[in-house]
């Protein structure tokens, strides 16, 4: 019945409530047409949770498990399959994410295989790179790559008499400030001009056609909500409260009482957009708001005074991806990595200056998207599609018989086929002239990667200097305390 509903009901209704939040959306007309199909066919393609045999559909790298995670015992009650899916691979992402936490430690700064420029015309960073390599995991070895950026947070602004004074109470405050709050404030919203119209409000489903001003929001940066813990003494398994959710832990407790938390994050104003004709031609914009499931443990948490000479203190936070138990359209980006880290890192000069490390590492993709070439699969998505998933349920004895017919089922990735077949056709002038390459695809992912990391930082920015004292929990905001805000 669940999965009826998920197919008749559920699932058509998402793909609707996007194409009418694009259709909200102030943009460009052609970019607008573009996210809706985009989003109409991701939103209908996806796979839920569940097959129709009531099994749940894996992606096709299997969840390494550790015996601590699968004895039964170790399970808080009400925790649902759903909810072990994702804790099976708890321990295989975090085995690969610390494996490749320390390769970067080893490889740090000059000894990557491919290194490049990336960075920012304006406001320019201290230090900021691409790279491409290969690491070797447990589970063999992994083309990966990434970028590093460093720039600059904050200072002090004391008389020359005070600055060894100022500078520790920066410390003292940037250290609260990263390891208790910056996960709870890391997402905002954009400024917007609204202009009231005097009219009441039309309702939901005349809206797309409606010239009222319209409060639209625009989010941006990493929001962060914490899902399931690991306790330190006990091992024991559970799940945090609905009321829990957006009040992520401080991290000094992952250690001393949590052996690890998962989180899960939204990376807000993130899509792939495929041009195959170049930035003035038609595109295919996918938006990749799908929310990423992250482990944290004590190997990620930086938590140090002193450090160095010419250092007060390093502070920061880190956290290994998860891979979604579910495929999609889209194979590579949130949640779709098959290893990937991500780090930030602040650190205190003894003259009261704050800068910020941020490093990404993942693998490099295999496919953009997969589209299925069996026919029989084709046929029942388009009859469900129309049929509101009536069609699978209906003839499902005559799907079982097709299928055992053998087909071609690894899928077809349009955007690296376009890719290879240009260099075909042209000698690999493609590549060499107009950049039409899976390395430029690489690059290009990883300078919006890049963009993402400024504005978290930039947002974060307006909210700790809005706070006087943030060691004075009392006087703190609502919104601050609870992660919750507009």
């Amino acid at each position: 019945m669940r999965q009826l509903l998920d197919e008749m009901v559920v699932r058509p209704v998402d793909a609707f409530r996007s194409v009418v939040e694009m259709l909200s959306q102030q943009v460009e007309s052609g970019q607008r047409i573009d996210a809706i199909f985009s989003r109409f066919a991701h939103a209908l393609s996806s796979p839920s949770a569940r097959s129709s045999a009531g099994q749940t559909q894996l992606t096709s790298a299997p969840a390494k498990q550790s015996s601590m995670t699968n004895e039964p015992g170790n399970y808080s009650d009400g925790l649902s399959d759903e909810d072990r899916l994702i804790l099976d691979r708890v321990e295989g992402a975090l085995t690969d994410g610390i494996a490749l936490k320390d390769w970067w430690e080893r490889t740090y700064p000059d000894g990557f295989a491919s290194k490049f420029e990336l960075e920012r015309v304006f406001n320019r960073p201290a230090e900021s790179f691409g790279f491409f390599d290969q690491v070797l995991l447990p589970s063999g070895m992994l083309p990966v790559m990434g970028n590093f950026q460093q720039m600059f947070y904050d200072q002090t602004r004391t008389p020359a008499n005070l600055n060894r004074q100022s500078a520790e109470w920066m410390r003292d405050q940037i250290r609260e400030f990263v390891l208790h709050y910056f996960m709870r404030i890391s997402s905002f919203r954009q400024p917007e001009v609204y202009v009231e119209s005097g009219r009441p409000a039309v309702p939901y489903y005349l809206e797309p056609l409606s010239w009222c001003p319209q409060k639209n929001i625009l989010r941006q940066g990493f929001g962060f909500k914490q899902y399931y813990y690991k306790l330190r003494e006990s091992g024991r398994i559970g799940k945090f409260s609905e009321a829990e959710q957006s009040a992520i832990v401080d991290l000094r407790e992952i250690g001393p009482t949590y052996e690890w938390i998962v989180v899960k994050v939204r990376i807000f104003d993130f899509s792939f957009t495929f041009q195959p004709f170049g930035s003035n031609g038609p595109a295919l914009s996918v938006p990749l708001t799908e929310e990423s499931y992250l482990v944290l443990s004590r190997d990620f948490i930086l938590n140090r005074d002193n450090p160095a000479t010419g250092s007060l203190g390093r502070y920061g936070f880190g956290y290994a991806f998860i891979r979604d138990p579910a495929e999609g359209l889209i194979q590579y980006g949130p949640g779709q990595f098959r290893a990937a880290i991500e780090l930030i890192n602040f650190e205190v000069s003894k003259l009261g200056e704050v800068c910020v490390k941020m490093i990404f590492v993942a693998d490099r993709p295999e496919k953009i998207a997969n589209v299925s070439l069996n026919p029989v699969d084709w046929s029942f998505r388009l009859a469900d599609t129309f049929s509101f998933g009536m069609t699978s349920r209906l003839l499902s004895p005559v799907r079982d018989t097709f299928e055992r017919i053998p087909a071609n089922t690894d899928g077809f990735d349009p955007v690296y086929g376009f890719v290879s077949l240009a260099n075909t056709l042209s000698a690999n002038q493609a590549a060499q002239q107009l950049c039409i390459s899976r390395e430029q695809l690489d690059r290009d992912f990883l300078a919006q990667h890049f963009t993402q990391h400024y504005m978290t930082i930039v947002g974060s920015l307006l909210t700790w200097r809005q706070i006087p004292n943030w060691l004075d929990a009392a006087a703190l905001p609502e919104w601050v305390v609870t992660g919750r805000s507009s």
